[in-house]
């Protein structure tokens, strides 16, 4: 039986299974942008680890940052076993030449930014990756289980701090409502171009990679996040969104999608300085790489020499 026919029976495609050229690509592509962006969103945030307000919330960032990173982990050696190479991967994301999630190229300047991120963003990463639960891909259904049930405790740290802000002083709510005027385009930006303008969305629906199309998702996400938001008291800064009875879609204002592709294109105003940085880590930390790989040839080398004696 051929891939897409397999595909459409409902069949989890495996490791060991033969992929057309088009499926590897496709699989490959977005394993590796959700990897940079899990990679990069932890580097965003890490920032704030010496600043946060409070020793417990400095844990949880800190526990956060450390999920973050090993779901990028998990997600670069999917996409190794795939026949992409990490070092690569690695190189072409600090070059710029691989993309991340738009949100992870502007600032965070203050507390609630962090906050906003774990519950609005990260809300919005959930709703993608809890479908990615269901790709016809099973070792990447199988990461997502463990990634989904991770994200949850982090978009509940992100509603913790939001609460605190909405049921706070004066100062701390309009703080967050300005907060969520920053960070509500990006969020609904976050899901990628409509489907009408995306030419691998349904492609990607269509061999079951991505259960979901952008549009999906993105509605998926005001079904969500509108009433959350209202209930916190927080007005949603878009005067055109309102709920079609007919339809039972919500309607809304079209994300600037020229501030979308340049982002994608040119970068944001953090891209540079954040890129930079982790740049500077990766080669300060090429020591590491090269004394792992030599002694990994070394055992190696010893365990040979044991088979043949």
């Amino acid at each position: 039986m051929k891939l897409e026919e397999r595909i459409a029976a409902g069949q989890l495609i495996e490791s060991g299974d033969e992929l057309t050229d088009e499926y590897r690509e496709l699989l490959c592509g977005i394993i590796q942008f959700t990897a940079n962006s899990e990679f990069m969103g932890a580097f965003a945030e890490s920032e704030w680890i010496p600043r946060a307000p409070s020793y417990q919330r400095k844990l949880a960032l800190i526990a956060k940052n450390q999920d973050e990173i090993g779901h990028a982990q998990m997600q670069y050696q999917l996409a190794e076993d795939l026949g992409r190479d990490r070092e690569q991967m690695l190189t072409s994301l600090l070059a710029g030449e691989n993309g991340f999630g738009n949100a992870f190229h502007y600032p965070a300047d203050e507390w609630i930014d962090i906050g906003l991120l774990a519950w609005m963003l990260d809300g919005a990463a959930m709703q993608l990756q809890h479908s990615l639960m269901k790709t016809s891909y099973g070792p990447y259904a199988r990461i997502m289980k463990r990634v989904c049930r991770e994200e949850e405790f982090h978009i509940r740290h992100g509603e913790h701090i939001v609460r605190e802000y909405a049921t706070g002083s004066r100062e701390k709510q309009e703080r967050l409502q300005a907060g969520v005027d920053r960070w509500w385009s990006r969020a609904v930006m976050f899901f990628g171009l409509s489907d009408s303008r995306s030419e691998k969305s349904e492609r990607m629906d269509e061999l079951g990679i991505k259960p979901k199309t952008n549009d999906e998702l993105r509605q998926q996400y005001f079904d969500t996040y509108v009433p959350k938001l209202r209930n916190y008291g927080i007005d949603i800064p878009d005067e055109n969104l309102y709920y079609d009875e007919e339809t039972e879609q919500w309607e809304y204002t079209p994300p600037d999608w020229e501030e979308f592709n340049r982002i994608v294109t040119e970068g944001g105003p953090e891209t540079q300085a954040r890129l930079d940085r982790r740049r500077t880590a990766f080669e300060e930390t090429a020591w590491v790489r090269d004394a792992l790989e030599a002694y990994d040839g070394t055992t190696a080398n010893r365990f040979a020499n044991n088979i043949t004696a």
